[in-house]
């Protein structure tokens, strides 16, 4: 472990008189970890709110995303934070229509929001980055398809 790590710097922070409420947004799930967590239900002026971007609920995206997680981890984050603090918020990012998604990888998707029941969920389609690898592939999905997708995950 790292000599000093944002669990740390929670635990400093809300040691500081004045402070009266801690509230971070977006935990990439890479490092999420269960000290965190822990340390967030332990520390009660830290809100029970966590904004977790989960992207995709297909692991083959999130590889090539290159996330550096699974959707089996990021399950396993939502279960922790539920075990340690069962009326936490939690939110999530999900993006749509990344080059060469197929119908069964986006019902993946739809099925983690299901499993998960999020209490809000930010949604885009994918639309090309300059300089990034994505941008130049040849298997980039159709905007009809890419504003079919994101409507019905919204539905969700």
């Amino acid at each position: 472990r790292r000599a000093w790590t944002f669990t740390d710097l929670l635990k400093y922070v809300h040691d500081v008189e004045g402070i009266e409420r801690i509230r971070f947004a977006t935990s990439h799930p890479r490092y999420f970890t269960h000290r965190l967590i822990k340390a967030c239900s332990e520390l009660p002026k830290i809100c029970e709110f966590f904004h977790i971007p989960f992207q995709s609920g297909d692991n083959d995206i999130l590889r090539e995303m290159k996330r550096g997680y699974t959707h089996q981890r990021y399950r396993t984050i939502i279960d922790t934070i539920r075990h340690f603090m069962p009326d936490a918020s939690i939110s999530g990012d999900a993006i749509v229509g990344f080059p060469g998604e197929t119908e069964e990888q986006f019902e993946r998707t739809v099925q983690l929001v299901r499993d998960i029941g999020f209490d809000r969920v930010n949604t885009a389609a994918y639309s090309p980055r300059p300089n990034t690898p994505a941008a130049e592939w040849e298997n980039q999905i159709a905007d009809i398809i890419k504003a079919d997708r994101l409507n019905r995950l919204n539905r969700v």
